[in-house]
């Protein structure tokens, strides 16, 4: 049998009326929470983890299955590997596009529009989001996803002046920056984002398939094309559920 560190952080309660596989995913799970383990971390066989624990092998292997079940783990060439992510400030304080993170982490990105629409901002709103003189914009709120998951609900503000017919010519479901590229010819030059931990609101929540006041991360990030233009205001809130690991090179 091959060591593993989780033989010594896992344990079985004879006394508990809780079945053994319920024991043993719990104890799993709350591992991965808590980042013991990682993304893409392997865990031992079923096989080996019940001869650890002395128990028959069907308690760890249904263990297991659940875990697979509610996406914590998976099972690859490699073994049963840890699939849960969450976001982390690495992600949020590099300018990242989303759509890149997802595939980065080996997931098959999509997106789902939400709302999209031509709205007029107040003066003030328009300048509190860093407007000086844009005041009507494309609303777009959007959820992109990794191997079909919510991961992050993401709003965007494009200006109609620097964008004109943007809301014919984009369906929503495009990644945006490679969009603006293609029909502008303008880029994401420099972007400045400010991140904090938040309780997702109830309308927020449900679209990510969370519960009322889980803990999230908010951005809200301002996009300058090359010519110094402020070309995107953003908001975002992302899942508790997923890990975005420093796995993306600092020269991409």
């Amino acid at each position: 049998m091959q060591s593993h560190k989780i033989f010594e952080l896992i344990s079985i309660d004879r006394r508990e009326k809780r079945p053994y596989d319920v024991q043993i995913k719990d104890r799993i799970k709350a591992l991965i929470i808590d980042q013991t383990f990682y993304y893409q971390d392997i865990l031992p066989d079923p096989l080996e983890l019940s001869a650890a624990l002395n128990i028959d092998q069907e308690y760890a292997s249904q263990a297991y299955k659940n875990l697979i079940k509610e996406n914590f783990i998976k099972k690859t060439e490699q073994g049963y590997e840890v699939a849960y992510l969450e976001l982390t400030n690495y992600f949020f304080d590099r300018n990242v596009a989303i759509y890149d993170a997802i595939i980065a982490l080996g997931l098959t990105p999509s997106i789902e529009c939400v709302s999209k629409k031509i709205v007029t901002l107040s003066d003030d709103i328009a300048k509190g989001f860093g407007f000086h003189t844009a005041r009507t914009f494309l609303y777009i709120n959007r959820i992109y996803k990794g191997n079909q998951r919510p991961l992050i609900i993401l709003e965007n503000y494009l200006p109609m002046s620097i964008f004109p017919d943007i809301d014919q010519a984009l369906t929503g479901i495009e990644p945006l920056n490679a969009f603006i590229f293609e029909h502008y010819g303008l880029y994401a030059k420099e972007s400045h984002r400010i991140t904090k931990a938040v309780n997702l609101p109830d309308h927020i929540a449900k679209y990510l398939n969370e519960p009322a006041g889980s803990p999230s991360i908010s951005s809200t990030n301002h996009v300058y094309d090359q010519y110094k233009r402020l070309i995107d205001y953003g908001q975002s809130h992302s899942t508790s559920s997923y890990y975005f690991q420093s796995i993306i090179s600092p020269n991409k």
